[in-house]
């Protein structure tokens, strides 16, 4: 059964998020309250944007110096591998460099950020830019939606907050 679901924030997390419920058969509006999704993944890797990373997994989980068995149901639900196979899908060809770190070949944040704006389109997500949640509903402790700064009230199924 199709639910509503929010989506607050339009950086890496959220677009993802948003993506995969709407992908799902859900109807997906995402906030963000700045003028474009991902400000924060224009700057990172100095411009460039470091995806992933290709090790392979088992030294992925040996690199964190805590509690990694944490992690182990998201990583192997979408492993590093799925990231670049999404990307490369979404047109942003992707190379490995030291330190087995992937970055777009154009070596532009942008075109990340372009790839996520097309899979989000292709599922239909409702972006909404310059448009700030300001708290969340809540009915007999569950999360039944959102207000948004100018008083509105989106009622949704499901809200993520990234």
């Amino acid at each position: 059964m199709s639910k509503k679901v929010v989506v607050i924030g339009g950086g890496a997390a959220g677009c993802m998020a948003a993506y995969m419920a709407a992908k799902n058969g859900h109807s997906v509006i995402l906030y963000e309250k700045n003028e474009k999704i991902g400000k924060k993944i224009f700057i990172t890797g100095k411009g460039r944007c470091n995806v992933t990373n290709a090790c392979d997994i088992t030294d992925f989980f040996e690199n964190i110096p805590t509690n990694s068995k944490f992690l182990y149901s998201a990583v192997y639900s979408f492993t590093n591998q799925d990231v670049i196979d999404f990307f490369v899908d979404a047109g942003c060809l992707l190379k490995v460099e030291r330190g087995d770190r992937v970055f777009p070949v154009s070596d532009h944040s942008s075109d990340v950020i372009s790839a996520l704006k097309r899979k989000m389109a292709e599922v239909s997500v409702n972006v909404k830019l310059n448009t700030e949640v300001q708290e969340l509903l809540i009915e007999d402790e569950a999360v039944t939606g959102v207000i948004l700064t100018d008083g509105k009230k989106i009622a949704a199924d499901a809200v993520v907050v990234a």
